[in-house]
């Protein structure tokens, strides 16, 4: 049995870390968990002594994992330090600018687990030559291939929601539960990391990337998060859960049948046709439905975005929305690179005319995350840095290793990999990007209030301030972040009363 001990920066329930701690702990290994900056955790592995210290990275929290693996090594602690997820993945030079030891690309569960017997083999615990894993020892790198791609996830052990809830009382007051059906999404969208990842297994061989699990097993599922864990509220994080007609429809059944839970789902504006719009309305648990209208130009959302979706069919979609009274919210970006400051008013100005009395908006500044076709595309047109963007936002000439950490931390204060700088910064490096920035900030307010355009259009000429950022984050508190997660009012109090000194998303 190897400890393997997951650390991060906020509180939040990583679906990631809870699935890989589920896997772990069904093949008899021990879980751990630690949340802080990395002084909190350096000292905590310096208490605990786990076999492994696992980092799930997204891209706004990497600077934290590369500041923590200069620490942890600082402090002369010799256990392997592993780091995967999606932002790894497609910066697997990291590891050779960095003090992790491992990284794994792609799934990580089979790949994890495998580490995790190796390192409990009480032999000479080599584990350079596991699938998925690149691994870094004794000045070289082994690259290896990546296994087959998982095709029945009714397999695998559900989440692992015990991790979080018995770290925290935090954990308890979110008034969401994340569930995630399946993986995969049949779409090519340039600004969306599954194309990448697709292609990433297609060319070491791999086939059937969008895989849904069966609906009962997902019914079980659920019925264990009511029964044992008062759940009152589903969040599906699946990219689309519309694709397949007779799964949502068979779904929306059983779990009216059996589950009766408030949920919402994402979906694709195109998938949702009579049949579907009838069925969600019929089950009377669907709060919301998510779909991304990402752009309001038809021909900068075919062509740059990849997104084959006419403006017709967003209206004959929303229209079926509205017919069964169903609320849905709509997605879209700001500042992606080729956009113009009229491209962007055209984007409200669609959102309005999309918008139904109880429908919500969620407003995206655009950021250039690694293995994208649009981050490429933005370097080429000149309109971001590409040191910017790159694996830690340092010349390839520097190499940090332990004694470094001045280096890692002055780096963590202005890179891509930070979450202030991921949430609330334009990378594009052009005066209309930043100019579509400060637009961005009164987004909200332009779509719900026309009247208000005129002036935001003087005062998006001005320079960025805390102001426009206070507003921005009002706004999208209240009309954006509240209603997607479905956020009692109650759950601000108690933030305010017995947590308000965490760090959260």
């Amino acid at each position: 049995m190897a400890k393997v001990l997951f650390a991060q920066e906020i509180y939040f329930p990583f679906q990631s870390i809870e699935r890989l701690s589920a896997y772990l702990k069904h093949s008899d290994n021990e879980v751990d968990l630690i949340i802080g900056d990395e002084q909190k955790i350096t000292e905590y592995i310096q208490k605990t002594n786990p076999d492994l210290i696992a980092f799930s990275v997204l891209t706004p929290y990497r600077n934290h994992t590369l500041a923590c693996a200069t620490s942890i090594k600082e402090a002369g602690i010799k256990t392997p330090i592993i780091a995967g997820g999606y932002d790894i993945t497609f910066l697997p030079d990291i590891l050779e600018y960095s003090d992790v030891d491992i990284i794994c690309r792609g799934e990580g569960e089979q790949a994890l687990k495998e580490l995790c017997n190796r390192l409990d083999s009480g032999k000479d615990k080599d584990y350079t030559d596991i699938p998925n894993l690149w691994v870094k020892k004794n000045g070289k790198i082994y690259q290896n291939q990546m296994r087959p791609w998982l095709k029945d996830y009714d397999v695998l052990p559900f989440d692992d929601r015990d991790l979080y809830l018995n770290y925290d009382s935090y954990f308890s007051i979110i008034p969401f539960t994340q569930v995630l059906v399946g993986r995969g999404c049949p779409y090519l969208c340039s600004y969306c990391f599954n194309h990448g990842f697709r292609e990433l297994y297609r060319s070491e061989g791999s086939t059937g990337y969008c895989i849904l699990r069966s609906v009962d097993n997902v019914i079980e599922e659920l019925r264990l998060l009511k029964e044992n864990y008062t759940t009152r509220y589903i969040f599906f994080n699946d990219s689309t859960l519309t694709y397949k007609k007779d799964w949502i429809i068979e779904f929306c059944r059983k779990h009216k049948e059996h589950i009766k839970i408030p949920f919402s789902i994402n979906a694709v504006i195109q998938e949702i046709d009579e049949d579907i719009a009838k069925a969600l309305a019929d089950n009377g648990y669907c709060e919301l439905i998510r779909f991304g209208l990402e752009t309001g130009n038809e021909k900068f959302r075919k062509t740059v975005l990849n997104k084959k979706i006419s403006n017709e069919q967003f209206f004959k979609g929303t229209d079926l929305l509205k017919k069964y009274n169903l609320r849905y919210s709509m997605a879209m970006m700001l500042g992606l690179p080729g956009e113009t400051l009229d491209l962007s008013w055209e984007t409200i100005e669609m959102a309005r005319k999309l918008s139904a009395p109880n429908s919500v908006h969620a407003v995206n500044i655009f950021k250039p995350f690694p293995g994208l076709d649009i981050t490429d595309y933005g370097i080429k047109i000149g309109q971001y840095r590409e040191e910017d963007i790159s694996a830690h936002q340092v010349p390839e000439n520097l190499k940090m290793t332990a004694g470094d950490g001045e280096k890692v931390r002055d780096i963590k204060k202005k890179a891509l990999g930070t979450r202030d700088m991921c949430f609330y910064e334009n990378y594009r490096v052009d005066e209309e990007g930043q100019m579509i920035l400060r637009l961005s900030r009164f987004s909200h307010l332009a779509i719900r209030f026309p009247f208000l355009r005129p002036l935001i259009r003087q005062l998006i000429k001005l320079p960025d301030n805390f102001i426009y950022r206070f507003i921005w984050m009002a706004t999208e508190g209240l009309l954006n972040i509240k209603a997607h997660a479905n956020v009692p009012m109650t759950f601000f109090f108690k933030l305010f009363l017995f947590h308000r000194g965490k760090k959260i998303r």
